[in-house]
């Protein structure tokens, strides 16, 4: 698995499409209407959705990297 996700971590297609759909759900919640809190909510729920994709990948790829600061 850690492969895996540090092929995903890596992925400049993956990481240009979540660049766009977080950018696209910031947009979407800064431009909802005063009264309009269900978009507002949806939009923010899909960016930190997004960041958390983000950050678990990150975390796979250090649980599984090799360490490089052993004395042999």
């Amino acid at each position: 698995m850690n492969g895996e996700a540090k092929y995903l971590h890596d992925s400049e297609l993956l990481n240009k499409i979540f660049d766009q759909i977080e950018r696209d759900a910031i947009e979407a919640a800064i431009n909802a209407g005063l009264g309009d809190d269900e978009t507002r909510r949806n939009a923010t729920g899909e960016a930190r959705a997004i960041r958390s994709v983000r950050r678990k990948l990150k975390v796979l790829c250090a649980e599984t990297s090799p360490r490089t600061d052993t004395v042999v």
